[in-house]
């Protein structure tokens, strides 16, 4: 397979980062709807997550926890999509209270998920994951490769969640690669930023809980 093209990066600020991040992390969650029978992600109205969220870097450490919502359905263009929201609270890296949101609007077809961002709704709607999710195989995905793996039982907090699906999100420039955990009937319950801010940082997300 051929390898994704570098792209240009932008320079960021650090929190500025990390909140592009978060919402990365937390974004492409719902994509993995579907391996082996498995529902891995359910679109559900009401549904909620809430994260807790630690960025290591090597000015030090910071707690950034995170939330998910789906605020109803709504129409667009003749088709319906949920609301999804991303909430992430940055207030430890800032010194002062901080809250960042991203909207998307995602929608479950037979051959894949699909998503307009709120911030280009009038855009083209763009593909994010292939359904069933093909384990064992890689893809790209925008500017990045993809590779969705097994991971079997995984414990996150004091719970433990089995038949776990492991994606791995593999990119060029400074935000290079994302780890993406999900169980069955629940969707994420952890993913991994690694260099999120630069060499030697990552951003953790952990699921404290799910409500739907």
């Amino acid at each position: 397979m051929q390898r994704p093209r570098p792209i240009a990066a932008p320079h960021y600020m650090p929190q500025s980062v990390c909140a592009l991040a978060l919402c990365l992390l937390l974004g492409v969650a719902p994509a993995c709807a579907r391996a082996g029978g498995k529902n891995y992600f359910p679109l559900a109205a009401g549904a909620q997550w809430d994260y807790a969220g630690r960025l290591n870097s090597p000015q030090g450490q910071f707690d950034v926890p995170a939330t998910i919502h789906i605020d109803g359905e709504t129409i667009i263009r003749g088709k319906r999509y949920f609301k999804y929201v991303i909430e992430s609270d940055l207030s430890s890296m800032t010194k002062a209270p901080r809250r960042t949101q991203e909207v998307r609007y995602y929608r479950k077809a037979e051959d894949g998920i699909y998503f307009l961002p709120a911030k280009d709704i009038d855009g083209s709607e763009r593909l994010e994951m292939p359904l069933p999710v093909p384990v064992g195989v890689s893809w790209l995905s925008g500017a990045s490769e993809v590779r969705a793996e097994r991971a079997g039982a995984l414990k996150v907090g004091e719970r433990e969640y089995e038949d776990c699906l492991k994606l791995t999100y593999t990119g060029t420039g400074s935000m290079n690669r994302v780890q993406y955990y999900l169980a069955p009937g629940i969707g994420m319950v952890k993913g991994v930023y690694l260099d999120v801010i630069g060499p030697g940082s990552s951003l953790e997300l952990t699921l404290r809980k799910y409500e739907l």
